[in-house]
């Protein structure tokens, strides 16, 4: 007996990083309260079980969405080449174009999801806590590794880039809920001259 396939589960047969790429926006423009795989495999063109093949279970789908959001959120093109730090750029333009890729419309909306992700996980959504949990570390570490590529002691950097993330990330949620863009651009550049001030004192200048 001939085995029926779907032609929707062939549409990414080979391709799971646009699949990924396509759920993920999926997901930035409907968010996570009512999602399920049937409803996510019916908005890009798959079936669930295709989704089930490549992601497992809408828990481990959730959480590869955050990492791959949050990737490309956080590292914005000209700051890093193959993961490394560009180092031509000081501390202030690293942080000024995270700040110019974070509110962009694309970045704000990611932002906007990882919001909604943390707020799920506060309730204890089992398909977002997870994945904010490890999102925090991840992009921690990353901050600690380049304030280290810029000389920063490495007793210092956990902590340092601690308040860095948790400054940034709060200007820009209050970005979202005020739309007060020339208020919150003024006090990231406050943000940005501290952090060089700090940066003066490793080098002792």
């Amino acid at each position: 007996m001939e085995t029926r396939v779907d032609g929707r589960s062939l549409r990414y047969q080979h391709r799971r990083g646009e699949l990924l790429e396509a759920v993920a926006e999926y997901v930035v423009d409907n968010g996570v309260a009512s999602l399920s795989l049937r409803r996510i495999g019916d908005a890009v063109g798959v079936s669930h079980v295709t989704l089930q093949h490549h992601f497992g279970t809408k828990e481990q789908l959730v959480e590869e969405i955050v990492e791959h959001l949050l990737g490309r959120t956080l590292i914005p093109k000209g700051v890093y080449t193959d993961g490394i730090p560009n180092p031509d750029m000081d501390l202030p333009a690293r942080l000024r174009a995270l700040w110019a890729h974070l509110t962009s419309p694309p970045g704000l909306g990611d932002i906007r999801l990882f919001i909604e992700v943390v707020g799920q996980s506060l309730y204890g959504a089992p398909e977002c806590s997870p994945a904010v949990a490890r999102s925090m570390t991840h992009r921690l570490e990353l901050i600690r590794t380049n304030l280290i590529s810029l000389g920063c002691p490495e007793e210092e950097a956990s902590a340092f880039a601690t308040v860095l993330l948790a400054t940034i990330r709060g200007l820009v949620i209050e970005l979202l809920a005020t739309g007060e863009r020339e208020r919150l651009d003024q006090a990231f550049e406050i943000a940005v001259e501290n952090a060089e001030r700090r940066a003066q004192e490793w080098s002792g200048g």
